[in-house]
């Protein structure tokens, strides 16, 4: 039977050659659920391949990545939003009395004045500063004892708890918002996840041992074939179209 990993337009599927077309259309079906459900709770819903810049009432601008479900609460002590899955990029206008909050699965960021991301593909949450300083917290719990500065990403895998840091250049923070993905030893699932976000229908992936597979490099996401090509071809891996609305990922 599938095995549903999580995501936008994307899952996992036990490896098999007879019977693969039905297990696809069963794996397609195992993410409508979550996502009808994403929809009923969010306040801001994007499609596949847009992006949106929302101005929240208190000043406060969000850049919402494609197949993205946000909800978003102001209050006089919190400026809170939820991530349900896809990313979102905030600049934060400052307000020292009202920290503002993204939190999403695993993952809490927590900023007073500052630009940054959190994102959500798959199985993994993240976050990355362009500017100013984060604090992050995963499960509840403080992820470091000095906040994220300007270049400084966190990611959590909620499958496996485990966190990774790191630091790049603070231009490369949400480079979704230029159609690109730059991905450094992600999971392949997590790398697909974020891909399938461009592009109408299911992404598929029938080998649990690409979803696993360390991804890093430079993609281009308006080219969603190419990249989906780029990510799985070191590791032997084809990419089917099954339909216009079905891509297949295997290593058959």
């Amino acid at each position: 039977m599938p095995i549903p990993v999580g995501g936008a337009g994307w899952s996992v599927v036990a490896r098999s050659h007879s019977g693969l077309g039905a297990l696809a259309l069963l794996g397609a079906g195992t993410l409508a659920g979550p996502r009808l459900w994403h929809g009923w709770r969010a306040d801001i819903i994007t499609g596949v391949a847009e992006m949106r810049p929302v101005r929240l009432a208190d000043g406060n601008l969000l850049s919402v990545g494609p197949a993205s479900a946000i909800a978003v609460a102001l209050s006089h002590s919190e400026r809170r939003i939820t991530l349900f899955e896809g990313m979102v990029m905030c600049d934060v206008a400052k307000d020292a009395t009202r920290p503002f909050v993204v939190a999403t699965a695993g993952l809490t960021a927590t900023a007073l004045d500052t630009c940054f991301e959190v994102t959500r593909n798959g199985s993994l949450s993240a976050t990355g500063v362009e500017e100013g300083q984060v604090r992050v917290a995963i499960d509840g719990q403080p992820a470091e004892d000095a906040p994220l500065g300007a270049g400084d990403w966190l990611s959590v895998e909620t499958e496996t708890g485990k966190v990774r840091r790191g630091r790049d250049a603070p231009t490369r923070v949400a480079a979704w918002r230029q159609n690109l993905l730059i991905p450094d030893q992600q999971e392949g699932g997590n790398v697909v996840a974020q891909i399938a976000r461009w592009r109408k229908g299911r992404v598929l992936i029938a080998d649990a041992g690409l979803a696993s597979s360390p991804v890093s490099g430079l993609f281009d996401l308006i080219d969603t074939d190419a990249a989906l090509e780029a990510v799985v071809k070191p590791y032997e891996g084809k990419v089917r179209h099954l339909s216009p609305w079905l891509t297949i990922v295997s290593r058959f």
